[in-house]
């Protein structure tokens, strides 16, 4: 998990490319992605504490296909990897460890863009100040 842990948690360069560069539509997928991502949580939650892995690993894809769109690396990596052990069945002590990995990496996703929502404009638009601060 360290490599994980060496990627950014949000990535605007990332995020500008897979969208083309519009920065409305960049705003508009992280929003929704963000809108929905406590609730997609608690879901998951419920569903792995139920040991329902199959209804899992089709959320799972289902939010990895989201993330696809968004610059998310550490969310999307840890995504893959929760969905491809679900996927080949291997269901095993690292599980745990993969699930707990999700739900601090989104509790910090979702931190990450609170405290960017939180910035005055001003240095919103500067963008060696949003860089800095997106990829951390």
């Amino acid at each position: 998990m360290k490599d994980i842990d060496e990627l950014p948690i949000l990535d605007s360069e990332l995020t500008k490319k897979l969208a083309g560069k519009k920065y409305d539509l960049v705003q508009d997928i992280l929003a929704l992605l963000i809108k929905e991502l406590p609730n997609d949580l608690t879901v998951m939650n419920q569903l792995y504490q139920q040991k329902k892995y199959r209804e899992l690993e089709q959320r799972l894809h289902q939010l990895h296909g989201a993330l696809c769109y968004c610059g998310t690396p550490r969310l999307k990596t840890i995504v893959a990897q929760l969905e491809s052990k679900l996927k080949n069945k291997t269901i095993d002590d690292d599980l745990t460890v993969f699930f707990n990995k999700l739900n601090s990496e989104t509790t910090l996703l979702l931190q990450h863009y609170a405290a960017i929502k939180k910035m005055p404009l001003k240095y919103k638009l500067k963008r060696h100040y949003v860089k800095k601060l997106l990829i951390i």
